[in-house]
């Protein structure tokens, strides 16, 4: 009977315990489904009132301030209403508010690297960045990522006005009236060809990819040498022999079916082909009168100098624009006239946008009488004034080159100033001793200015170079006869304070400013004149030209200085 009783109470006990586990089951669910709710309504409410927070933030536009630095100034600009939503209107602000009449690019100070990055997307800024403006030369384009506009957003034109901005009238610079608007590229580009042609090419690079079979056909060849030559002379009438090897080496890796057997690099004989289709092509153009060619013919040339291979006037520095053709329906006293007028309108500067224009329609006479003529600087200065201005400096170089000078110049100075001072702190021996007391100017001014950093950079640059600096710059007391029989020298005085240049004993510019600026201006007269770089100082002419505005056609080789220099630079 106990055994009955004992095993009822125990299947009452089980019976009990899982109807109290359902129970503590289903109230534990209970529980966490109303904990999951508040919790779902808790987060709602909260983002209810982040939204509203966020909403409230967009409508208050805070001040926002920026340096900005232009060329050799450094400005400051503030956005009372918040930054522009999109580069493109940011940049509109800058060049309204700053009188900037080219096209620009921008780049903004990233605090992780130390260094300028190219702007993408104004998201990227913030109160008190750095911003730098980069002059795009024509045909350039900087890309940006695009931007949904905000309607709410403020109109970009409502940005106050800088502290300071340039008085002078805003001038817009004039397409150059020449036929070559680019430099030679990096990476020639190889052309289409005709299409029987291309479709040669086609299968002939099938086959060779196949089973290695090159393609030899004399109507062929003909064709690539002819388009090639037509190309090539929309960079240089005059192209060199590394210029000519590096088309070869194009044409070969587009279309490896023409590479030749038994040559060492695959592509001398196309290059020798090059050499001899570009002088025939050229021979066909003097028949069009291209400047640049009857210039060459015997017939154009001085008495003691009619051979040949005698004194060919061709670009040494890289030019572009060398000797350019007359603009459409333009002749020689039409453009006469053009001067005269020229000369007249400079005399009252009334009118900048007028001289601008006249000074780029005229620019193919002032390339005659310097390369054709090679006439006297004091006589070129009477016959062509308005050239001998800062700003027209600029703009005949970007007739010239294609690229402006004082934006690149300086761009790419500031870019190698700090990699420059290290080099220069590193140097021993004399030349080291001499640099060390040029140095001593930034020793003492921690917070130098960047313009003060150019002059002291360039100072020793010459100097490291293993050239003299009293070859470029003397500075005087004050102004006196004793620079008339300077070929080509920088002034500084202190009586007045004045820096200039003087050019075969006549001072070109006055009133420059600063060293820095007055070896940019030097350079560029250099092009505009059509001048050789002084002898004593040919090495640091070649570091402006090569390094810090890119003019760098592959001839003539460059001198191990630089290639030691640029090599340190880059390491």
């Amino acid at each position: 009977m106990s055994n009955v009783t004992l095993q009822s109470l125990k299947t009452f006990i089980s019976q009990r315990l899982a109807v109290a586990a359902e129970e503590i089951s289903a109230l534990l669910e209970t529980t966490i489904s109303n904990y999951e709710e508040e919790i779902n309504r808790q987060r709602k409410l909260l983002e209810e009132e982040s939204s509203e927070f966020l909403i409230s933030e967009a409508g208050i536009q805070h001040a926002v301030r920026f340096r900005v630095i232009i060329d050799h100034d450094i400005r400051k600009i503030t956005f009372q209403n918040g930054i522009p939503s999109s580069v493109e209107d940011l940049s509109k602000v800058l060049k309204q508010a700053f009188s900037i009449t080219t096209d620009i690019g921008l780049q903004y100070k990233d605090a992780d690297f130390d260094d300028f990055f190219t702007l993408t997307t104004t998201t990227d800024l913030k109160d008190k960045d750095t911003l730098k403006v980069v002059h795009v030369p024509p045909g350039i384009v900087i890309p940006t990522v695009p931007q949904e506009r905000n309607p709410d957003t403020s109109d970009p034109s409502s940005a106050d006005v800088p502290l300071s901005v340039d008085s002078q009238d805003a001038v817009i610079p004039s397409p150059p009236a020449t036929e070559r608007q680019s430099l030679w590229p990096a990476i020639f580009p190889i052309p289409s060809f005709s299409y029987t042609t291309e479709m040669a090419l086609r299968q002939g690079n099938e086959k060779f990819l196949k089973d290695g079979t090159l393609l030899t056909s004399p109507c062929v060849k003909s064709d690539i040498l002819e388009r090639l030559a037509e190309t090539m002379f929309s960079y240089t009438a005059y192209p060199n022999d590394p210029q000519r090897a590096a088309v070869a080496r194009s044409l070969i890796e587009k279309h490896p079916c023409l590479r030749e057997p038994g040559s060492h690099n695959g592509c001398y004989g196309w290059q020798q082909s090059l050499k001899y289709k570009c002088g025939n092509y050229r021979n066909k153009l003097k028949a069009h009168g291209k400047p640049e060619l009857l210039i060459n013919t015997l017939k154009h040339k001085q008495d003691g100098d009619r051979k040949p291979a005698k004194n060919i006037k061709k670009p040494r520095k890289s030019e572009v624009n060398y000797l350019p053709p007359h603009p459409v329906g333009e002749t020689d006293d039409s453009l006469e006239n053009t001067r005269l007028e020229l000369i007249a309108a400079n005399k009252t500067k009334s009118n900048g946008q007028m001289i601008n224009d006249m000074m780029s329609r005229t620019y193919s006479c002032r390339r005659w009488e310097v390369v054709g003529q090679s006439i006297q600087v004091a006589e070129f200065k009477e016959r062509w004034p308005a050239l001998f201005d800062p700003f027209q400096i600029n703009e005949e170089f970007r007739r010239c080159n294609t690229v402006p000078l004082e934006s690149t110049f300086f761009a790419q100075l500031d870019r190698y100033t700090p990699k420059l001072l290290e080099l220069f702190s590193s140097k021993g021996g004399a030349v080291g001793q001499r640099m060390k007391s040029v140095f001593v100017e930034l020793i003492q001014d921690p917070c130098a200015s960047v313009v003060k950093k150019r002059d002291v950079t360039l100072r020793c640059l010459v100097e490291y170079l293993g050239e003299s600096v009293q070859d470029l710059r003397t500075a005087e007391d004050k102004v006196h006869q004793e620079l008339r029989p300077q070929s080509m020298r920088i002034y500084v005085c202190h009586k007045p304070d004045a820096v200039g240049i003087v050019i075969d004993g006549t001072p070109v510019l006055t009133g420059v400013g600063t060293l820095s600026r007055a070896c940019c201006l030097l350079l560029g007269l250099t092009y505009a004149l059509n001048l050789d770089y002084p002898p004593k100082l040919v090495r640091t002419f070649e570091v402006f030209q090569r390094l810090f505005v890119g003019l760098d056609m592959l001839q003539p080789k460059p001198t191990s200085k630089y290639i030691s220099l640029k090599n340190k630079l880059l390491a």
